[in-house]
């Protein structure tokens, strides 16, 4: 049975404390792991991180406005329980999890998630989407996830949407 729970820092706030702390901390900039070993191909984890977050979108059955700034989504996607996976999919589904407000004249936007909490069982998955922005009541919203240049189907169908090539 694989279950846990995570909180995923995507942006700092920019309070004065926030700033101060950039003077002490490593630089982001800093090259990863990836960046460091030559030779070796990482195709298969990409395409890992691609299939998890895809069926993770897919199995989404509900999201909801929890506060103006929060949003809850559950998905039926069950995290797998091997050691590494169950490691790194709660990292994948929140370094691409999007969260869509459709504006006037049916374009769209992606509200800027500061954090993610995530939470997984043999339920199921669900985020608590804590964005930087407001939400206004009534605004008509989805849930996607970016799976790269080369894959549409992270822009849902919405009624009214107008398209990238529209």
């Amino acid at each position: 049975m694989a279950s846990g729970r995570r909180r995923i820092t995507l942006h700092e706030s920019e309070g004065i404390f926030a700033r101060l702390g950039k003077l002490f901390r490593p630089s982001a900039d800093a090259p990863g792991d990836e960046a460091m070993v030559t030779g070796v191909d990482f195709r298969l984890k990409k395409r890992a991180s691609l299939r998890a977050v895809r069926e993770f979108t897919e199995q989404i059955h509900s999201y909801q406005l929890q506060s103006r700034r929060c949003v809850h989504v559950q998905s039926r996607y069950r995290v797998p329980d091997a050691r590494g996976l169950e490691q790194k999919v709660p990292e994948w589904i929140a370094e691409r999890v999007r969260f869509g407000l459709v504006r006037s004249g049916g374009k769209y936007a992606y509200a800027k998630i500061m954090r993610v909490d995530i939470a997984w069982d043999d339920e199921g998955t669900e985020l608590f989407l804590h964005l930087a922005e407001r939400v206004e009541p009534g605004t008509r919203a989805f849930v996607a996830a970016y799976l790269g240049e080369e894959e549409v189907r992270a822009t849902p169908e919405v009624p009214g949407l107008v398209g990238r090539g529209s």
